[in-house]
């Protein structure tokens, strides 16, 4: 299938991957950024590629940006945002935040193009999740992870709903690859550090930094978007991305809670 496809967070990584990828193949592709004026690279790409305005923490943004678009074939919820911080030290403000970009934003985004979808019994619906919401819960970076563990509990829910109406779902769940999650994470002032956690902060920065120099190309995720929009088969929901995110999702489930817990303070070197 081809038609119109909008795509958010398309500034850089996974999402500008997406959207070049899916104009190449012949969609019309609806770029949400929050700033239309830092999109020269979108407007440059080769294709069918035209800028909308989108914050998907904004509802007037997300409703005017959809409505802009026309009819949408296909939905690619892709705009997110991390943090790092310890559950005794992030403000609400921030937590919400993270949430209001990663999960309510998605869904503000669904829920503004499903009325036009179910009307003409077609479309699709591609949420980029993380291999992290295929998890248990890490130090420091549980927010950024509880928020896409919503995300994939919602897309296994919609996928049932909306299946009558011949709309597919899919949430795609990559491990690590090249993008700016991490310059894109809620910056908090802490003079101390995260405190008595900062051995676990440190650690995990530390991890997450080796991890996003070794990341691979953005580009796999994207041609698994192509992929995920041209499968006709309403199930699985969930599919991981990357050799990375398999693993990892098959080691955790190799061992009990407590195993799983001291090969993570093994590999920080914390005790």
């Amino acid at each position: 299938m081809t038609g119109t496809a909008l795509v958010t967070g398309c500034s850089s990584g996974i999402g500008l991957a997406t959207a070049r990828t899916l104009a190449r193949h012949g969609y019309r592709v609806r770029a949400g950024v929050r700033d239309p004026e830092r999109a020269a690279v979108l407007r440059e790409a080769a294709g069918d590629i035209r800028v909308v305005r989108l914050d998907v923490t904004d509802e007037d943004s997300v409703t005017s940006a959809v409505a802009a678009c026309g009819e949408l074939d296909v939905v690619v919820n892709n705009a997110g945002v991390g943090m790092f911080g310890a559950v005794e030290n992030i403000p609400d403000g921030d937590l919400r935040l993270v949430f209001d970009t990663n999960y309510f934003g998605a869904l503000a985004v669904i829920r503004a193009a499903l009325p036009a979808m179910r009307r003409r019994r077609s479309g699709v619906i591609v949420n980029i999740g993380s291999v992290d919401a295929c998890l248990p819960g890490r130090p420091m970076t549980w927010s950024y992870a509880a928020s896409k563990h919503a995300l994939g509990v919602a897309s296994e829910g919609l996928a049932l709903e909306v299946e009558p109406f011949g709309i597919r779902v899919r949430q795609l769940d990559p491990g690590f690859f090249a993008t700016s999650i991490r310059d894109n994470r809620v910056r908090r002032e802490q003079r101390d550090g995260d405190g008595p956690y900062a051995a676990f902060r440190e650690a995990m920065e530390s991890a997450v930094a080796s991890a996003v120099d070794e990341a691979g190309d953005p580009q796999e995720v994207a041609d698994a978007v192509l992929e995920a929009i041209t499968d006709e088969r309403a199930f699985p929901v969930r599919r991981l991305v990357g050799a990375d995110a398999a693993e990892a999702v098959a080691d955790a489930r190799a061992v009990d809670e407590a195993t799983g817990a001291r090969q993570w303070k093994d590999a920080l070197g914390l005790e």
